[in-house]
């Protein structure tokens, strides 16, 4: 592991230590001076959404490990079906939804939202959704929606780097600039969605 990650770990480990311990010592204080297991458990979820949102910063992209496991039980079967009506290499989409919403519930369910107001599993915008006339937040018609715009992308770009590249960035961005213009985070966004699914220098099939 390199030096800037080491420090960077370093500080993530500190920073939750002692948000820990500052969030345990409210919840004691709220119990009365005792510490229950609910209590516990919503300090422990809490910190692990904060952890996580500073480690995705800190930790080069490439580093965060992908697998199909990480797909919640209640999505595998409408991602495969999916992405078998659109054409969609498996485990794409999966990919593109962890890489969006990391499959956490308070992103899915709207409790969070991104800075820029981007909703659900997909991260749809709300101007998106209520033209495609999706609920975002309803991932059973998010994820389909999701699907059926990356294949309208790829049918459109005629590239699964570019289709990619548009989720991200926009197709108007896309067609107008060029993926060399691409700013770092598309670029990061696709080269790991297609680098986890061993597709590394694929432009078309």
């Amino acid at each position: 592991m390199r030096p800037a990650l080491l420090v960077g770990v370093a500080m993530i480990g500190g920073a939750a230590w002692w948000w820990w311990q500052q969030s345990a010592n409210e919840a004691e204080s709220a119990d009365g001076g005792d510490m229950t297991a609910d209590s516990l458990s919503s300090v422990s979820d809490e910190i692990l959404s904060v952890v996580d949102d500073v480690f995705n910063a800190v930790i080069p992209v490439r580093a965060i490990m992908w697998s199909p496991d990480l797909i919640p039980a209640a999505y595998r079967a409408v991602i495969s079906q999916t992405e078998a009506a659109n054409g969609i290499p498996d485990n794409m989409l999966a990919r593109l939804l962890y890489q969006e919403s990391r499959y956490r519930p308070e992103i899915i369910n709207g409790t969070k939202k991104s800075p820029v107001g981007a909703l659900g599993i997909a991260q749809f915008m709300p101007a998106t959704a209520a033209e495609m006339g999706i609920d975002p937040l309803d991932p059973m018609q998010a994820i389909p929606a999701a699907g059926a715009y990356l294949a309208r992308l790829y049918r459109s770009t005629g590239s699964w780097v570019l289709a990619l590249a548009a989720y991200n960035w926009g197709i108007g961005n896309v067609k107008r600039k060029g993926i060399d213009a691409a700013p770092k985070e598309t670029r990061n966004y696709y080269s790991q969605i297609l680098a986890d699914l061993g597709m590394e220098g694929v432009t078309s099939a």
